[in-house]
């Protein structure tokens, strides 16, 4: 879809506005350049025109002397920074923070005090993907969040998913060499079917439960303004008093959760690789603001770092919302496009250890080396130490240290003193005695804790199956089969046959047996006994955790559905201008979009103005689709076919179309009595087919979208008989 026709006619109204009061985008406005109608000139300030090279006569050799056209190519070749290993394909927004109240009992963090208000920006991201990729593809989805508060920048560095992989940071380089391309072939670029990503899983059986939760359709969410924020480890909150709690944080999304199905992942990714940041820069462009809310669970610090028997260093294990209910701090909405993609979204960066006064850490070996990766990892990229300082990433707080040169330094530091403590005029090093309890730098405990201990490398033992056992038995019949489809996919990837086994055996059939012997039965592996999966459900395993699965219909109702977008299908005889006048103050009342789509762009013989063919666009890229009526179905409901060639290539384009959204789920309808007549579908409301009058089904397709979302009843499942 060209983002000039979603501009034009994908939004009804623009409902809110950015408030003007943002300090970081007054700090930014000072490095902000417009050279809009200016005249060119050299790197200098010498005016100059590099449209022609400067060569020894008209037909000539172009002459080494050329030094301004010769520094315009030098630049140009240097323009690209490393793209980041991990989470290289992204994108994001700024917005606001907005502390819901007085949470000092927790916490000394400035941006959570009463009435606190902090500027942000959000970074969005997939884990294996380079530049160039598809955002649509299956993934763990990284949401980084910069809080530029008061008190300097706090990072919220997670994922869309609440666990991980592994539980030692001394494993990611293996991990992320594992489900990268493959070191002999080259690819594949772009996810983790395939057989050195398998062979790791099969050696780290802790990272089930997170696998299973990319291979559910949660890997494959519609678009960020739908994914939950989950800082994955434990962190520590402490007070003014010094007093210490342990939480975990998550962002929950205002709008819910939605995904897509496999097959329309994978046509998006190849029609529109950037489906999901043109949905994020479209909506904040109509004033439709997508909105998180900021919850942590609380634990006790006790020095333990146990809570009801569960580990709270391990960031493979999930603390589910039923055992212990999050509370809600505030809420964070995205209302503003970055200005510039390469200065905003891929050159901030992001580190766990960037915290204020009031957040610190605990012993969980994941994070612990995450602390250093980060920063390193930023240095690497800006060839520079000094990349803090550029516009998106420096902080609205005053910055006073003895950071000094190094590439690209743009600070002009007076005086000689470069060193702390002196005794000439420099930095003054913070109060201890303000240091020991809430001062600027975080790194302290109050809970007493025992690190005594032989120094060893410690591997993790515990049951790595039974959160991933939960997990499955948590999904419906059409979830797990999707789930199940996901896995023969990936494993059906993998070339060698002794690894897919093992996955089989040793991962899936402790999971569940009649989930590994549909997983074989599909990739024509062996298939586990009948009966020899796990013979004990300990630890509630075999029990629903609703949480676990957002996308549940039950689950999250009423969905709200700002920012979907309709497809109506329309040529000549099809779709009245009275009918579509029906329609809009539906969909103006939901915030929901719409775009016209016929056999060609322009206006059509019934009134109607189509801003999209068949030819640039396609169903995947809406979550429901209406076929208009006849142009005279609103006086008798009826659709008259026509006999021509023309109208014989409309609905051959309209069949292919509907069949398509069809399979995928998606609510249909007809508007006039007999409009799906030609598409051969038996209108019947269970199964998110409808007709009627336009508004009537306008209303009965947002209805839909509010939830099921989708109808996977019309999905097929696999015989039971696999599983005796």
């Amino acid at each position: 879809m060209l983002i000039s026709h979603l501009l034009g006619f994908f939004f009804l109204s623009i409902t809110q506005s950015v408030s003007a009061q943002s300090p970081k985008q007054d700090q930014l406005r000072d490095a902000t350049v417009n050279t809009g109608g200016q005249i060119e000139t050299t790197d200098t300030g010498v005016q100059d025109n590099t449209a022609y090279s400067l060569k020894a006569g008209r037909r000539g050799y172009n002459l080494l002397e050329d030094t301004t056209v010769r520094k315009k190519i030098i630049h140009f070749d240097h323009e690209r920074a490393p793209e980041r290993v991990v989470h290289a394909l992204g994108h994001g927004a700024y917005g606001t923070f907005q502390s819901y109240g007085d949470w000092s009992n927790l916490t000394s963090a400035c941006w959570l005090q009463p009435g606190a208000s902090s500027d942000t920006f959000a970074r969005f991201s997939v884990v294996v993907a380079s530049n160039g990729g598809s955002e649509s593809a299956r993934d763990t989805h990284g949401f980084a969040t910069k809080i530029y508060s008061k008190c300097g920048n706090q990072d919220l560095v997670g994922n869309h998913v609440p666990s991980f992989f592994i539980n030692d940071g001394a494993e990611f380089p293996d991990l992320i060499h594992a489900v990268k391309f493959e070191a002999d072939k080259g690819f594949p670029t772009g996810g983790s079917a395939h057989t050195t990503a398998y062979d790791f899983f099969t050696q780290h059986p802790e990272g089930t439960f997170q696998l299973m939760n990319v291979l559910s359709d949660l890997g494959i969410p519609r678009d960020i303004r739908h994914i939950s924020g989950n800082g994955v480890h434990t962190y520590r909150f402490f007070n003014a008093a010094g007093k210490s709690t342990l939480f975990k944080w998550y962002w929950k999304p205002t709008l819910g959760h939605r995904a897509l199905v496999y097959d329309e992942a994978t046509k998006i990714a190849g029609k529109n690789n950037n489906f999901q940041r043109i949905d994020l820069y479209n909506n904040i462009e109509a004033g439709i603001y997508p909105e998180w809310e900021f919850q942590v669970q609380l634990f006790p610090d006790d020095g333990t770092y146990m809570w009801n028997g569960i580990d709270l260093l391990d960031p493979t294990i999930v603390i589910p919302f039923e055992m212990n209910k999050p509370i809600t701090l505030g809420k964070m909405i995205l209302n503003r496009n970055p200005t510039n993609f390469f200065a905003e979204p891929e050159s901030i960066s992001f580190a766990p250890s960037n915290v204020v006064k009031g957040v610190s850490f605990v012993p969980d070996p994941l994070l612990q080396w995450r602390l250093m990766s980060y920063d390193d990892t930023s240095s690497h990229r800006h060839n520079s130490p000094n990349g803090y300082l550029l516009p998106v990433n420096r902080a609205i707080a005053p910055i006073n240290n003895n950071y000094r040169d190094g590439y690209m330094q743009p600070l002009l530091f007076e005086g000689a003193s470069t060193s702390s403590p002196d005794d000439i005029g420099g930095v003054v090093g913070a109060s201890l005695d303000s240091f020991a309890t809430n001062g600027t730098l975080p790194y302290t405990n109050p809970t007493p804790e025992d690190v005594n201990g032989a120094i060893g490398r410690y591997p993790n033992l515990r049951d790595s199956f039974g959160q991933a056992r939960t997990f499955w038995y948590s999904l419906d019949k059409y979830a797990q089969q999707h789930t199940v489809d996901a896995y023969r996919f990936e494993l059906g990837h993998v070339t060698v046959p002794a690894v897919q086994q093992r996955y089989v055996d040793d991962i899936l059939n402790k999971v569940d047996n009649c989930l590994a012997r549909r997983v074989a039965m599909g990739i024509g592996a062996t298939m586990p006994a009948i009966g020899s999966g796990p013979t004990n459900q300990t630890n509630g395993t075999t029990m629903k955790i609703p949480s676990f699965y957002p996308l549940t219909p039950e689950y999250e109702t009423n969905k709200s559905n700002a920012g979907l977008v309709i497809g109506i299908l329309a040529d000549d005889t099809r779709l009245s201008s009275m009918d579509l006048e029906a329609m809009l103050p539906v969909f103006a009342a939901q915030q929901v979009g719409y775009e016209i789509v016929s056999t060609h762009i322009g206006p059509l013989k019934t009134g109607v103005y189509a801003n999209q063919s068949y030819v640039t666009t396609s169903s995947i890229f809406y979550d429901a689709v209406i076929v208009g009526g006849g142009a005279s179905s609103s006086s008798n409901g009826t659709m008259k076919a026509n006999a021509s060639s023309t109208a014989d290539v409309s609905l051959y384009y309209m069949q292919q179309f509907v069949q398509e959204a069809y399979g995928h789920g998606k609510a249909i309808a007809g508007v006039g009595d007999g409009g799906l007549k030609a598409f051969d579908f038996e209108v019947d409301a269970k199964l998110g087919v409808y007709e009627g009058g336009a508004a009537d089904v306008a209303e009965e397709v947002l209805k839909a979208l509010s939830g099921p979302v989708r109808f996977p009843q019309r999905f097929p499942v696999d015989d039971g008989s696999v599983c005796g």
